[in-house]
């Protein structure tokens, strides 16, 4: 059941990005009207806040990486490096998506938070692969 459990908590800002992609697409296709812009500016709101979590917690994990970076050397300074390089790009997916949100339209809402959820779904995995990468090196240390 704990599995479970975390499952659901780690699925909470993906869910809450595919409710506000079913609350735009309801909202019809025609014009962009002031109600219609209202909710879109909601939705983008709250899915930029969860974005930036997970860019904040990545950036986090980047200043770790540098801690252990200042303190290692050999093979290890460099997996460090190679690691860190790796969450700079998922940070940077991260970026690229906030662009696209904030450009999105009521007509192109459900495309752009369709793929920011995949493309956050793909950053959170790899940010805990190479923080476990990170671990095991320390460890072995």
């Amino acid at each position: 059941m704990k599995t479970f459990s975390k499952i659901n908590a780690a699925s909470y800002p993906l869910i809450v990005m595919i409710f506000f992609a079913s609350v735009m697409w309801s909202c019809g296709g025609g014009g962009q009207n002031k109600a219609q812009r209202e909710k879109l500016n909601e939705a983008k709101q709250q899915t930029t806040q969860n974005i930036n979590k997970y860019k904040n917690e990545i950036e986090e994990r980047i200043n770790y990486v540098n801690s252990q970076i200042d303190e290692a050397s050999g093979e290890l300074e460099e997996n460090l490096k190679e690691a860190r390089e790796e969450l700079k790009a998922q940070q940077e997916l991260l970026t690229t998506e906030l662009k696209n949100i904030e450009e999105a339209s009521v007509e192109t809402w459900n495309d752009v938070v369709a793929k920011a959820s995949e493309s956050l779904g793909n950053a959170r995995s790899k940010m805990n692969e190479v923080s476990k990468s990170v671990r095991e090196w320390l460890e072995d240390e």
